[in-house]
């Protein structure tokens, strides 16, 4: 295999089973809630047995089982690709000689690794099969599937159940512990895979495709729309378009049998998702068609919209309260009889935007405050998607564009944080409450005039760190100066041909200018650059010129370089002192010129000049937190803090409890220190790489999600509904 091509495959091979594992490292706190949730409601002793040996090793053992779990993989990975590079081989298949049972634990393993590998592949359906492609285009050919790629879920899947078996935890144990891994990192799955895709189109690797495929098979769901309760539809999976997410929904709410896993029971805000042995549609009556018309539906949307609706004051709603601004709005009207009565596919609407909105009130990351807020706006949405199935699907759709704004502003703010940002989201909810009526194009305009507002406040942020940021890049190049210039310097007179004269220039006194540049510019500006040529430049202009082109090169230069290294001198006050060295100077460009070098590279008697104040004082090397010089780690935590992006929310939490959320306003140059800040660009805290990746390994800091609200919530709700489908199916 070509170099190139190992490289490429092997970064791929990194990509995927250290971020996996920096997910899961990130979810074990909440894994080990929802255990110790899960042991408490436990029925039988076997059920609380397996809760709490998954508890102990995820407490004890955690590390140990993330790095079999890598160096598994790793084996497997190398294994497949093998495989890959082996011509095709066609071997005609082989009957057993009798059939023997299979056996039932092998059996039971292979049915959960089946429902595991399933879900995930239909979650990451999109960039697999773009991923696919690249893998075969980057093979020469070698035809990658599902069954044989070994970036598949398929191969992480089996990577974890022999890492886990590696370390004698029972079958049944594993597969719980497997279950538990792919809850805990589905959702962000589709992600890793597309960062996978988009380094390989960096690499030049088919990118002229998307970083997903969408299909071009139209969905083929079709919901029972007859309203006939003995008679419900099937959808036709196999047509399904993996972007229609409101067909997926569909397809998993109707199961196999086309029967539902529907709420069933409405308990104060709280959708309770339970299966539901009922048809797909539960008519008030034995008739064959919807009592209630959508218009009829919209038109009492529209009144509830606006304000609560008095029991008994529309037909159908019932005798129970209604009101849009408490609790879940939405499921309260599922249990009405003019929820019931609409036309099926507004039915299942209704139960879907109900267990969305569920969803988006569990959410963790959301302040009470805007919480409440967004609650304003259930029957809106619960309007638009009635009017727009793409709701669902379409990420940039302008109802989830606005949902996503409000949630953002409110990440990392106190109850009593900026009033005038909370009057500025009420402003936007209540122009939707009392504008919309069937143009979604009021939820763009407001979504607009949100983000500029967060704009300016992020702006104004920015503008506030602007001295301490300066100040902090300052502070750390002094930290690194004396390494980086050294590395530069010693890089050139280790060379025997360097005479005495140039190596005391440059270690004396040269070096106090390029720690100056350092210290102020940084590496990246032009000044650093420019010093670094003059030091070439100085050093060839003593060797022997034999070549006339030589020559002349040098005489066209020679004022140039003068006065860079004297400019460079005046600068810190130098000059006088290396007086004499430009004497000694001219000599040898004499010399050299007349090809002369014998005697240049004998230890010079130029007496150095004694240090002045503001010459650098010789210290000890210090090791760099990160950056230039850093050494390479396997910490899946540090590798982490290495690829955070600005603008990343973490939530840290203090020896007494109490909870900050800041947001990572800046990196150093050289990922040595990371400043925090509020929204405000106040509450400043800066901390180095390690310290940082200490925090979040100890679980005293938290990685917010940077996926949109709406997305989190859809992601939770399929997770949700599938794998009761799933074992359903089963």
């Amino acid at each position: 295999m070509h170099a190139d091509t190992r490289a490429i495959l092997q970064t791929c091979r990194e990509r995927l089973i250290d971020t996996v594992r920096a997910v899961f490292t990130r979810h074990v706190g909440r894994a080990n809630d929802e255990l110790l949730a899960m042991m408490d409601q436990a029925v039988d002793q076997d059920q609380r047995q397996l809760c709490f040996d998954a508890m102990s090793l995820l407490a004890n053992r955690a590390p140990m089982l993330l790095q079999q779990f890598r160096e598994t993989y790793v084996r497997l990975f190398d294994e497949a690709i093998e495989r890959l590079g082996q011509p095709d081989v066609h071997r005609q298949a082989e009957l057993p000689d009798e059939l023997k049972l299979v056996d039932e634990e092998d059996f039971e393993l292979d049915l959960a690794m089946t429902k595991l590998t399933t879900r995930a592949s239909f979650n990451c359906a999109q960039p697999l099969v773009a991923l696919d492609r690249r893998l075969t285009a980057l093979l020469n050919g070698a035809k990658v599937s599902p069954e044989n790629s070994p970036l598949h879920p398929i191969t992480l899947y089996q990577a974890l159940f022999q890492a886990l078996t590696a370390m004698d935890v029972s079958r049944e144990s594993a597969i719980f512990l497997m279950q538990l891994f792919e809850r805990h990192t589905s959702t962000e799955l589709p992600g890793i895979y597309n960062e996978i895709n988009r380094y390989l189109i960096e690499s030049g690797i088919l990118p002229k495709i998307p970083l997903t495929e969408p299909q071009t098979q139209a969905s083929a769901v079709q919901p029972n729309v007859s309203g006939s309760a003995s008679a419900p539809a099937t959808p036709a999976a196999p047509m399904m378009s993996t972007d229609d997410v409101f067909a997926q929904l569909v397809c998993a709410l109707q199961g196999p049998a086309a029967y539902p896993v529907l709420p069933a029971n409405v308990a104060g805000s709280a959708v309770s998702v339970a299966p539901y042995r009922g048809p797909l549609v539960v008519p008030p009556s034995s008739g064959a068609s919807p009592r209630f018309g959508r218009e009829q539906l919209l038109q009492t949307l529209g009144s509830l919209q606006r304000g609560p609706l008095v029991p008994g004051s529309v037909p159908g709603l019932g005798m129970a309260p209604l009101d849009p601004q408490a609790g879940n709005v939405v499921a309260q009207l599922r249990a009405t009889p003019m929820a019931n009565g609409s036309p099926p596919v507004d039915v299942i609407t209704i139960d879907i935007v109900a267990m969305l909105f569920e969803a988006i009130f569990d959410d963790p990351e959301l302040p009470a405050t805007i919480r409440s807020e967004i609650a304003k706006l259930q029957i809106p949405v619960l309007k638009v998607a009635l009017l727009d199935k793409g709701f669902f699907s379409d990420r940039k759709h302008p109802a989830r564009r606005l949902l996503d704004f409000i949630a953002q502003a409110g990440v990392g703010r106190g109850e009593q944080e900026n009033p005038g940002l909370l009057a500025a989201i009420r402003a936007v909810v209540t122009a939707v409450i009392e504008g919309f009526e069937s143009d979604i194009g009021i939820f763009a305009d407001q979504a607009e005039k949100l983000e500029a507002f967060l704009a300016e406040e992020d702006a104004q942020s920015r503008d506030k760190a602007v001295g301490l940021v300066a100040g902090l890049a300052q502070r750390e190049r002094q930290e690194l100066a004396t390494d980086r210039v050294n590395a530069e310097i010693q890089q050139r007179v280790s060379r025997p041909d360097v005479p005495g004269l140039i190596v005391e220039f440059l270690e004396r006194g040269w070096s106090q200018v390029l720690s100056d540049v350092f210290v102020r510019q940084g590496e990246t500006g032009p000044q650093w650059t420019q010093a670094i040529q003059l030091m070439d430049e100085l050093i060839w202009s003593v060797e022997p010129k034999i070549r006339p082109a030589d020559r002349e090169h040098f005489i066209g230069m020679l004022p140039r370089l003068i006065q860079g290294l004297r400019s460079g001198l005046v600068r810190l006050g130098l000059e006088d002192a290396w007086s004499e060295f430009f004497s000694v100077l001219i000599q040898r460009h004499v010399a050299a010129l007349r090809g002369e070098g014998a005697a240049m590279g004998a230890a010079s008697t130029l007496q150095p000049p004694s240090a002045p104040a503001t010459e650098r004082a010789a210290a000890p090397s210090k090791p760099m937190s990160g950056g230039y010089g850093a050494p390479t780690t396997d910490d899946p935590h540090l590798k982490l803090v290495q690829a955070l992006d600005l603008g990343a929310w973490i939530e840290f939490q203090t020896e007494r409890g109490t909870r900050n959320t800041l947001r990572l306003s800046w990196v150093s140059e050289f990922k040595g220190v990371y400043l925090f800040t509020n929204r405000q660009g106040e509450n400043a805290m800066t901390l180095a790489a390690a310290s940082l990746a200490a925090h979040l390994r100890k679980g005293t800091a938290r990685l917010l999600s940077q996926n949109p609200l709406t997305e989190r919530a859809v992601a939770r709700v399929m997770e949700r509904i599938q794998p009761t489908t799933a074992e359903s199916s089963a």
